[in-house]
């Protein structure tokens, strides 16, 4: 382990052979791990359909959505040992997720060309966007506490309201299973790397729980470069009565983290703290068997603090706190009039709530102090019909009023069709929508670049797409266009006078359009490849002369990104893969840039394996042992322009339930 901790990306050309010789000798073992058959048979694997909610609201199929939707299951979490949640998101096509530098480093979701504040993260149904940034940043979240994240593409305001212009990504939370179960995990590697989790969960008579924590801790690739993060995940569901039921969920996250590189350059001082705390409660009656009605309140809240404290090496300091709640209640009513038609309608309030308070130093200039306390408020109002007709033709219909305290009303609506082919067994499904962001309250009331006047940035989108999931066979092909028209976005303005840093402005337009493609096919019982692919064309109106002179496509998003993999399920114990993720150049700000710039293109070969057993006659349920090899070429590369990405890396671990 400490062997790959000691070597910087910079300085992989002179490593010792030694240390080379090293990593050859892990390299061939885990391909031997991988491909062994462990003196087992291999078992054909089967291809199960997963179910999504968060797409239409009724528990449904993945073939049975209209829009593009996409599921990390349990399953696929564990093979691939993810260290937080980005690690889980990077193969589902149209999603982009990038991480500054290593392990705890900046992360947010954009999908489709849009901006990371144009995807609306939920917790089991429950929004977690920053009233402050308007995005929410993934870096500080693991995953062992989840059963499957869905991933719906395309603007879904007409559902889920502001944020949701490009899509929606829903962290469902696991449940118990019957009786009681317990489990704990343990792993080490690279960069000194502790990762550890345990849990505990139960069900039985009309009630289930799951309560887990986790902990990461990792000294990064650079100086400065170190993450401490603990998190708290909890769920539970209780039967009250014969007609009525209550959920709980929980999570709260801690994390201490170096910047290694901020504005200043590469730095050995900064450091940010950051806790977040989300508690939802849901009501479900069910008045008979066609009228359901729910209740759910949540609170969210966010305690951000950033400092880059005075160092000699280093020009001026600051520092910056943030502290966020969100508070929703929503009440909605579900009427199933017929097997065809199921409507539901609703209301939701939120309100929004930030204290931004920043000091920045820069001597011998005098102090320039900023602080941003303010609320908004939104309520919400939306009707939706699904409409199944023999379970091979479907139409969604939606819309939703929101009237925002400071950015006035929005009406979204959303169409949505799909039909099944059975005789070639063929899906067609086409969708349209509209969606729109709130301004967060730093655009707003920021007396720096903020503009009280600013209007809600919108999106016209549209996609039509096809699966292909052909009867006696282990396969399922999918291929989807799709266009997105922004508008209103929100830039920052040339300086004026009151503003000489220039004022934000809603000026710029914007279009991505493109084509996503998956395939999995298991063409033996034991070997199978899955495919992802991602070309995303992108190009921006009314941007300023010294962009639009270096690029006029939209900044930080790559023109073509996908993954190819190899699946091996030698066993019934052993599953692995080997992912080749290649991504082409991309235009974004680096850290000290005044204009953009590019950033190279990067393939990258990294490889999994998971080995379970259940030992016969012993107290313990099930034993695992997982290996992950990362950048196993030991490629330089940049996730994020500026920042750079380990080199090759292992994380080795153990689980055990009883």
């Amino acid at each position: 382990m400490q062997g790959f901790n000691r070597v910087r990306p910079r300085e992989r050309e002179n490593a010792p052979r030694g240390f080379l010789s090293m990593g050859r000798v892990g390299v061939l073992i885990a391909v031997s791990w991988l491909t062994g058959s462990v003196g087992a048979m291999a078992q054909e694997p089967v291809l199960t359909e997963p179910v999504v909610v968060t797409a239409t609201r009724i528990e449904e199929k993945v073939s049975e959505q209209a829009s593009s939707v996409s599921v990390v299951t349990r399953e696929d979490m564990e093979q691939l040992s993810p260290s937080l949640a980005g690690d889980v998101l990077q193969r589902i096509p149209g999603v982009d997720v990038q991480r500054t530098g290593s392990l705890g480093g900046l992360e947010n979701i954009k999908i489709r060309g849009g901006k990371s504040t144009h995807t609306l993260v939920m917790i089991d149904g429950f929004p977690v966007n920053s009233p402050s940034s308007g995005e929410f940043d993934i870096s500080a979240l693991p995953v062992d506490g989840f059963e499957r994240v869905e991933v719906v593409r395309g603007a879904q305001s007409a559902l889920y309201g502001s944020n949701a212009m490009s899509g929606v990504v829903n962290f469902l939370p696991r449940k118990g299973e019957e009786g009681r179960k317990y489990g704990a995990g343990l792993s080490g590697g690279s960069f000194s790397t502790l990762q550890w989790s345990g849990f505990g969960e139960g069900a039985g008579k009309g009630r289930n729980f799951h309560l887990g924590v986790s902990g990461l801790k990792s000294n990064g690739i650079l100086p400065n470069d170190d993450t401490d993060l603990l998190s708290f995940v909890g769920s539970g569901e209780a039967a009250v009565g014969e007609r009525n039921r209550v959920y709980l969920v929980a999570l709260s996250t801690d994390e201490e983290r170096g910047i290694p590189i901020d504005d200043r350059g590469p730095d050995p001082v900064a450091r940010r703290k950051r806790r977040n705390f989300l508690g939802g409660l849901r009501w479900e009656t069910a008045v008979s068997r066609s009228v359901h009605l729910s209740a759910s309140g949540a609170e969210f809240e966010e305690d951000l603090h950033v400092s880059e404290p005075p160092d000699p090496s280093l020009f001026g300091s600051s520092d910056f706190q943030v502290k966020t709640r969100k508070t929703l209640v929503r009440v909605e009513g579900s009427l199933s009039a017929s097997p065809v038609s199921t409507t539901f309608l609703g209301f939701q309030f939120v309100k929004d709530r930030a204290q931004n308070d920043a000091v920045f130093r820069s001597p011998p200039f005098p102090d320039f102090v900023t602080d941003v306390t303010a609320s908004t408020y939104n309520r919400s109002y939306f009707l939706q019909e699904e409409l199944r007709f023999h379970k091979r033709t479907g139409v969604s219909l939606g819309a939703r009023l929101d009237d925002n305290s400071e950015a006035g009303t929005k009406v979204n609506p959303k169409v949505a069709v799909f039909h099944q082919f059975d005789r070639i067994d063929v899906t067609l499904r086409s969708a349209y929508g509209r969606g729109f962001r709130v301004p967060t309250i730093v655009e707003k009331f920021d007396p720096t670049s903020g503009n009280p006047d600013l209007s809600p940035e919108t999106v016209i989108s549209y996609e039509a797409g096809a699966d292909f999931r052909p009867k006696g066979t282990r396969a399922v092909v999918s291929a989807t266009y799709f266009y997105q028209d922004f508008r209103e976005l929100i830039q920052q303005g040339p300086p004026t006078t009151g503003h000489p840093f220039g004022q934000l402005q809603n000026v710029g337009g914007a279009f991505s359009r493109g084509v996503e493609a998956q395939a999995t096919w298991w063409f033996h019982a034991a070997v199978g490849a899955e495919v992802s692919y991602t070309y995303t064309d992108t190009g921006t109106r009314d941007a300023s002369p010294a962009i639009a002179a270096i690029t006029k496509r939209i900044l930080g998003i790559p023109q073509q990104r996908g993954t190819a993999s190899l699946l091996l399920s030698p066993s019934p114990r052993l599953r692995a893969r080997i992912d080749w993720r290649l991504e082409s150049d991309q235009f974004e700000f680096g850290p000290k840039d005044f204009l953009p710039g590019r950033r190279p293109g990067n393939a990258v070969v990294n490889a999994y394996a998971r080995y379970a057993w259940e030992p016969v006659g012993a107290d313990v349920r099930k034993l695992a042992l997982t290996l992950k090899v990362q950048n196993l070429l030991n490629r330089d590369y940049e996730e994020r322009k500026g920042f750079p990405s380990p080199g090759i890396n292992f994380l080795l671990g153990v689980e055990v339930t009883i």
